[in-house]
């Protein structure tokens, strides 16, 4: 292979860089790409960009407006970090998903609309700032069924998408087609342009008014450098010189204009200058190197372009007037150690200083938020208003914050993240939750097919055609070309699909990429070959170690002789439906249990999954609006809820004799574990009890008790011999708690003497919940209905996986698995599960429960 071709199978793809850390997503073929999580909004970019090769833009557009109301903005100001964090980067660079994104956007954007939300709410929520944050705020908040009233003090919303970038990058009209379709999505959304905070409205009238109040008033102010002669007439701030230009003015510059900072406004400044009538050269001073600017590359090369010099590690000092033209006076800077913010700070050079002859600066060195409302109501924090990131909250309990003004500057794509995080916990004020979920941002996946472009690895990276100043500068005619049909879907063939899973435990992302080296890599690169060879030869750790716990994994159903079944295993029907006592009909043999520290938000998805599925659940208090059957766990002291169809006592201390008091109709049970059994059923049969929960986690009263110990899986077995012993195996129902993770599970302890498998953890992670040390966290990026999807596809598939394992074993009916239909394959289950392990003498490890 010739070194001067470009590839993207080299040494590079061997090692590539990490996947995100959160390939713990419930879909089994979906992994959160690098560029959906760089993305602070989560766009689904690559399934956008898959159906841009597909054609199907009305699907691309659906994929790019979910996260973001400002599609048609971003498509060309957006910066983009999902093409830095792209893993084509190092190859041949990286997919062009901006202007992927632009290309459908001025598609359909103009034309498309989303589909109107009605108002549902009675309460009203006030934004105070029409920016990106309060306005994608306003829409998740009209979306859950508010009001909202947004007030702002110029003449039109957008705040500095409007007026901070100038015309060239992002004309009026893409502004304005975003604006037409938030406000006919959202009705809801009531505007209130010219309406100052202090002046025409105070915080006091706004939460009279409405039942919170978000504030996001952005930092409008440019900041002054604090050096002397800045107060000259000559000298602007560059976020007011913008807003001069948004306006529609084209004042008449000096030849000679300066720019000083290395930011997003400081190269927007640069440009619109030089754009205006009298000037011909525009300079600007950076006080750090080339790699530390933190403008965005694209920009501040299509500056450089246009002619735009950049003076680095330069450092304003004085600004001089002289002779009705002014002088800036600058010192040369070297790179010190990291500051508290983790960038080096620059450090004078002595002797350094020089004189830069100009007309006029422009300070682009950073922008700041002012508000005397808000700080005569204690609410400001210097120039930021004072907000607890982790609520939103100001010391106001009725008044949230979010964007540039409570946070400082950012990007366009941050402040609708600080929106969407601020509607959240808005919206979980008004429900009347007290601690909410922690909000993180949700990744979505659409499932689109990769691209099947046989060029797709060869095509390099295509950037929009430059047009530069144009003909007519001060005009801002736009600087760049969107994108043909047959660029874009080129564009589009080059995505590596790092979304894209195959489900199965063997086989990643990074294994995938794995494949694509060896299948072009030329036997001759030995250095390539032996670090693939590298890591596919490490060893797999022993999965029988000599400290092996029992399992139900190490249980086997064993299949019945097909030539001599009855039945067809693959196409009867086989009946899951069973019952506890005869009292309490389940469709499934399944309910829930030992998710008492469940949030409200997964209470309310789970009862609402449980009401649809036919089964039931046992906790101490019931699920929210749910109308499945709730079973009640009662502790020493609880009263009994009339509203629960039955009561299962639970003593965590240890099982002894207590006065029970049955109640007619209802289903009277009790908890016990290993050590009680022999105490606990003689007394469950003496009194009559209907139901034993056999509890083999660390206690199902407490706080993810699955989590704490490994399952004794004794305490069926146990429980079954002493209920045989005394022949009374019909006079009351099992169901057994801990561990249970599948239908294979259930099907098994149904065959070990259970009626039913109580599930915990399980549905916990379908609800949403991820394992961390001590317990399971929750985050807020799903809705109520997802979390009620999860829990209810989890238990239908526990149901179907039972059923088929029944007819594996010529069964046409769960509850006829029998312990004859099981072996075990180690040691360790054998004894636990009492199920001889096949080539062991009887009576050598356990007998099998008789």
């Amino acid at each position: 292979m010739s070194t001067n071709v470009i590839t993207v199978y080299d040494i590079n793809r061997v090692r590539p860089p990490k996947a995100p850390a959160r390939d713990d997503v419930q879909d089994p073929h979906f992994v959160p790409a690098p560029c959906q999580v760089a993305c602070p909004v989560g766009t689904d970019a690559p399934s956008y960009i898959g159906y841009i090769w597909e054609e199907k833009y009305a699907e691309a557009f659906e994929a790019i407006t979910a996260t973001n109301p400002f599609s048609s903005i971003c498509g060309r100001v957006c910066d983009a970090p999902c093409e830095p964090a792209c893993r084509r980067t190092e190859s041949d660079g990286p997919l062009a998903i901006r202007n992927l994104k632009r290309y459908v956007m001025d598609k359909l954007g103009n034309d498309h609309h989303l589909a109107p939300v009605k108002v549902t709410r009675k309460e009203t929520v006030g934004i105070i700032g029409a920016g990106p944050a309060g306005l994608t705020a306003a829409q998740d908040l009209a979306e859950a069924g508010f009001e909202v009233h947004v007030y702002e003090m110029m003449d039109k919303p957008g705040g500095m998408m409007v007026w901070g970038i100038p015309g060239f990058r992002l004309p009026p009209e893409i502004i304005a087609e975003d604006m037409k379709r938030l406000f006919k999505h959202c009705p809801g959304i009531h505007m209130h342009c010219g309406v100052a905070l202090g002046k025409d409205v105070t915080l006091d009238e706004l939460k009279q008014r409405h039942a919170a109040v978000l504030v996001t008033i952005g930092s409008w102010w440019g900041k002054p450098m604090g050096i002397p002669g800045e107060t000259s007439k000559n000298v602007i701030d560059g976020v007011g010189f913008l807003r001069r230009i948004n306006a529609g003015e084209r004042p008449t510059l000096p030849e000679k204009v300066i720019v000083v900072g290395g930011g997003d406004v400081a190269m927007d400044a640069c440009r619109a200058a030089l754009r205006m009538p009298g000037v011909k050269e525009v300079k600007v001073v950076y006080r750090r190197g080339p790699k530390e600017i933190p403008a965005r590359k694209e920009e501040l090369h299509q500056a450089i372009l246009e002619n735009i010099e950049v003076i680095y590690n330069t450092q304003p000092i004085e600004v001089i007037d002289k002779n009705g033209a002014i002088v800036l006076r600058c010192v040369e800077t070297r790179m010190g150690q990291p500051g508290p913010d983790g960038r080096r700070k620059p450090e004078t050079v002595p002797g350094s200083e020089r004189d830069i002859d100009c007309g006029m600066v422009i300070m682009a060195v950073g922008q700041k938020a002012e508000s005397a409302e808000l700080d005569n109501k204690g609410l400001m924090a210097g120039d930021r208003v004072k907000t607890d990131w982790a609520s939103m909250r100001t010391e106001d309990p009725k008044v949230f914050a979010a964007g540039d003004g409570a946070f400082g500057g950012s990007t366009i794509v941050m402040a609708m993240m600080h929106g969407h995080r601020a509607a959240y916990y808005v919206k979980s004020f008004l429900d009347g939750i007290a601690e909410p979920l922690a909000y993180r941002t949700p990744y979505r996946t659409r499932h689109v097919p990769a691209a099947q472009d046989i060029n797709w690895e060869v095509f390099p990276r295509r950037d929009q055609a430059f047009n530069g100043l144009g003909a007519n500068p001060s005009a801002f005619p736009e600087i760049e070309t969107t994108y043909n049909d047959v660029t874009a879907k080129e564009e589009a063939a080059r995505c590596y699909r790092c979304d894209a899973e195959t489900g199965s435990s063997d086989y990643s992302v990074k294994t995938r990429e794995d494949i694509f080296v060896m299948a072009r890599t030329p036997v001759t690169d030995i250095r390539t070959q032996a670090a693939i060879l590298e890591k596919r030869l490490k060893p797999k750790a022993n999965p029988f170690p000599e400290n092996h716990h029992a399992s139900f994994d190490d249980l086997v159903l064993l299949p019945a002789n097909l030539s001599r079944l009855v039945i067809d295993p693959y196409r009867d029907a086989c009946n899951t439906a069973t019952d506890i006592a005869g009292k309490v009909k389940l469709e499934i043999p399944v309910i829930t249990a030992g998710i008492d520290a469940l949030p409200a938000e997964a209470k309310a998805g789970l009862g609402q999954a449980l009401a649809t599925i036919g089964s039931a659940y046992l906790t101490r208090e019931p699920l929210p609006h749910s109308k499945a059957p709730w079973l009640q766990l009662l502790e020493p002291g609880d009263a009994p809820n009339p509203g629960a169809v039955g009561q299962v006592y639970v003593q965590p201390k240890g099982f002894h004799a207590f006065k029970i008091a049955k109640q007619p109709g209802m289903i009277t049970g009790l908890v016990a574990r290993s050590e009680d059994l022999e105490k606990a059923i003689p007394f469950a049969l003496e009194h009559g009890l209907d139901m034993m929960v056999l509890d083999g986690s660390s206690g199902i009263a407490g706080e993810w008790p699955e989590l704490k110990s490994y399952p004794d899986f004794s305490v069926l077995r146990d429980a079954m011999r002493i209920v045989r012993k005394m022949n009374r195996e019909e006079d009351i129902d099992f169901v057994y708690f801990g561990g249970v993770r599948s239908g294979t599970d259930v099907a098994k302890l149904i065959g070990l003497g259970a009626k039913a498998g109580a599930i915990g953890l399980t549905v916990a992670m379908a609800l949403g919940g991820e394992m961390v040390p001590g317990g399971i966290a929750f985050f807020g990026d799903r809705t109520e209905a997802e979390r009620a999807d999860g829990a209810a596809s989890i238990i239908n598939a526990m149901s179907a996986e039972a059923s088929i394992m029944a007819r594996c074993t010529g069964k046409t009916d769960v509850r006829n698995i029998e312990p004859e239909d099981l072996r075990s394959i180690t040691l360790a289950s054998s004894k636990a599960f009492g199920i001889p392990l096949a080539g062991q003498k009887r009576g050598t490890v356990i007998e099998a429960a008789e």
